[in-house]
């Protein structure tokens, strides 16, 4: 049923996914340029978050509607919906779902505990070595030290040249490893005359600066004697209006590649934050698509939901350095230079102001940066108003202007404004028959962010097997109550098309598989859960799968991925399989615990990885390459189980030791375990898991998050 799909996936899901490099992102068109079917409709509620600070820079709590004064384009405005949020809350998507009016994913279990979206962009273009460097170091520390197991991150670059890692993940090894990717980019079209001329010299001619002007033009007319001083003018001018030209094309790719990173955002729930990462930018009032696109990249943050706070790379700057040109005993490029930072740092500071962020710069430290970054955005003000209605201008950019009432000491930070809004026409609901069910899997495959209409649960299992070595065991089910169980049309049965792919680190398919099954089958098993399996056999290496789930009546549609890292065993490293888990209620009669009965009709595997209060978590997990010693060769390894949150142990059990016998398989111990989570509150938890050599003195751990409703 699904071949048409394997034979399109892997291409589909590799562009849909890499930011191409060679292609440089524009800025996507307003509200005018859009297509024809885009009804203008102006009524709809609009939200705006807000932090309010004192002088200390303490954020001000509990503070109340009647408080704020909200004006729009100098017009007071009724708020109509307020709220105070906690980044990363278990109820932040609802509380921004209720200001937009939109319906909740159907039938999804809320969260405990949710995490932040974090997005750092590094404008690769715009950054020297040192710079590069101290990017990679300051997201380094934030992965090592700042992200916690709830926090979803995206690292994107100008250059697109992070490829197949610039996703948003939890996975620290996949984020290590897009850092890794951040290079140095020699940009092309220098000025490479007798006398170079700097962006910003070039900048400082079109802006009417003649010292700068008549520098140029007295080191051309040395060259040339017999030139006269009005051409030699027309020439400095012409030469720095095309480096000026170079230099903003170099702009354009920056800022239309950070707008696509924004709006690739919009679809996920909550306000995210961005740490914009640079050395800095000019923009010239002369050139207009440069002010169009800071202006749209404010409107497109509003929209998503993307506060920006911008660092500049170089930390503490006093002045730039020369650049290549040349001596200048006059002092008239000195004292054209008094601006050259500010300059630089002007675009930074109005991205961050315009939406609702702030610039971070003249710190060596940036790490620091980052922490107050985290810091200001725990804790924000959720505004619902309604716009007046405008037929005549949909382009036109609301100016937002918000203050507390009575209290102008306090530091107020919000969205500077925004184009009107557009409503998209309502499109024809389509039947599950209207669209094919290769071309409906492969669209959710190949989407950007996961589609929500359907809760779709994986796991991913790795184990080490005698006969065939590594094998990926990939496992997905969906709450048999979510799916559509009777229609008029007796050709469409209750089932679900299931699609996935295994993609390796520079996002070439590896593998893909499918199967239809239908809502009997579950049935005949617990019947509250539909379950599909597929395994694969990879090498080692760092792999993505992604899986795509359809039911076949309402044609609704969900989408899960995750990452994994297959190790490779003939290193001869100690080395952990992946940590399988089953849920054993607290009704149900407990049993010895082995590797070889862990998991029963009783106690099945916990795909979805969310536990009941007051159960009992079962967990498998295997050991590879332990030493061997003594005169009957077998291996010595303890074991020890944590269970975290927030980087602190909640629960640790004491250090086992496995138990092994002659004749028994030594190359893959078996480990099986049981833990009571009576007493843990709901919320997001990690389970780790440790193995120590106690011949070798070496040691291993694997560990994976789980959720307590």
């Amino acid at each position: 049923m699904l071949n048409k799909i394997f034979i399109q996936l892997s291409c589909l899901v590799l562009l849909a996914t890499i930011a191409v490099a060679q292609t440089t992102p524009k800025p996507q068109p307003g509200p005018s340029e859009q297509g024809e079917d885009v009804v203008k409709i102006f009524t709809e509620l609009r939200q705006t978050d807000v932090m309010v600070f004192d002088a200390k820079g303490k954020f001000v709590d509990a503070l109340k509607r009647e408080d704020f004064e909200l004006r729009v384009d100098g017009k007071p405005v009724p708020i109509t919906f307020f709220e105070r949020v906690e980044a990363g809350a278990g109820n932040e998507e609802a509380q921004w779902r209720a200001v937009r009016d939109r319906p909740a994913p159907a039938k999804e279990p809320v969260p405990a505990t949710y995490g932040r979206k974090v997005l750092f962009f590094v404008d690769d273009i715009h950054l020297s070595p040192t710079s590069i460097v101290q990017a990679r170091d300051l997201i380094r520390k934030y992965i090592e030290y700042e992200q916690t197991e709830n926090d979803e991150v995206q690292i994107a670059s100008a250059t697109g040249r992070i490829g197949f890692f610039q996703q948003l993940t939890d996975n620290k090894v996949v984020l290590r490893k897009a850092t890794e990717r951040l290079t140095y980019y020699q940009r092309t079209g220098r000025d490479y005359d007798a006398t170079p001329m700097s962006s910003y010299q070039a900048f400082q001619i079109e802006r009417g600066d003649t010292d700068t002007l008549n520098y140029f033009v007295d080191e051309l007319i040395k060259r040339s004697r017999l030139m006269p001083r009005q051409q030699a003018v027309e020439i400095v001018r012409a030469r720095a209006a095309d480096v000026m030209r170079q230099a903003s094309q170099w702009v354009l790719k920056t800022l239309g590649a950070l707008d696509q990173t924004i709006r690739e955002a919009a679809s996920l729930p909550g306000r995210k934050l961005s740490f914009f990462i640079s050395d800095g930018f000019l923009v010239h009032s002369n050139y207009t698509d440069m002010s169009n696109a800071i202006r749209t990249l404010a409107s497109s943050a509003a929209r998503a939901g993307v506060v920006i706070y911008s660092i500049d790379a170089r930390g503490l700057v006093v002045t730039l350095q020369n650049d290549g040109t040349g001596s200048d005993p006059s002092g008239r490029l000195l004292r054209g230079s008094q601006g050259e930072v500010f300059a630089f740092q002007d675009p930074l500071n109005a991205l961050a102001q315009d939406s609702g962020g702030r610039a971070l710069f003249n710190n060596n430290d940036l790490h620091t940066a980052v922490e107050n970054g985290l810091k200001e955005t725990s804790f924000y003000y959720l505004l619902g108003w309604t716009p007046e209605r405008t037929e005549n201008d949909p382009n036109k950019f609301r100016r937002i202007e918000l203050a507390v009432i009575g209290r102008p000491e306090l530091t107020v930070r919000v969205r500077k404004g925004s184009f009107n809004l557009e409503t998209p026409k309502p499109k024809r609901q389509e039947t599950a028959r209207a669209q094919p069910v290769e071309a409906k899997l492969e669209e959710a495959l190949v989407a950007k962010t996961p589609l929500r209409e359907l809760p779709v649960a994986m796991a991913l299992s790795y184990v080490d097997t005698p006969e065939k070595g590594p094998s990926l065991s990939v496992s997905i089910e969906i709450p048999t109550e979510v799916l559509s169980s009777n229609t008029d049309d007796e050709k469409l049965s209750a089932s679900v098309d299931f699609a996935g792919a295994v993609f390796d680190q520079e996002g070439k398919s590896t593998s893909t598989f499918g199967q239809q099954v239908s809502l009997g089958e579950a049935l005949k098993s617990d019947g509250r859960r539909l379950k599909y399996t597929h395994t694969v056999f990879p090498r080692p290496g760092l792999y993505q799968v992604r899986v795509a789930a359809r039911d076949a009546l309402s044609g609704r549609v969900g989408t899960a991925k995750a990452w994994i890292e297959i190790p490779n065993l003939s290193q001869k490293k100690l080395t952990l399989s992946s940590i399988v888990v089953g849920e054993r209620l607290a009704s149900s009669p407990a049993e010895a615990v082995g590797a070889g009965r862990l998991f029963s009709t009783q106690t099945p595997l916990n795909i979805a990885r969310r536990f009941k209060p007051d159960s009992f978590l079962r967990c498998l997990v295997f050991v590879y390459n332990a030493s061997r010693s003594g005169s009957e060769q077998l291996a010595d390894v303890a074991i020890q189980v944590q269970v975290l949150r927030d980087n602190k142990p909640v629960i640790t059990t004491a250090v086992k030791q496995i138990p092994t016998q002659p004749g028994h398989d030594q190359d893959r111990l078996p480990y099986a375990s049981e833990i009571s989570l009576k007493g843990l509150a709901a919320g997001r938890y990690v389970l780790h898991i440790s193995a120590i050599d106690r011949s070798a003195r070496t040691s291993a751990s694997e560990q994976m998050r789980f959720d307590i409703e």
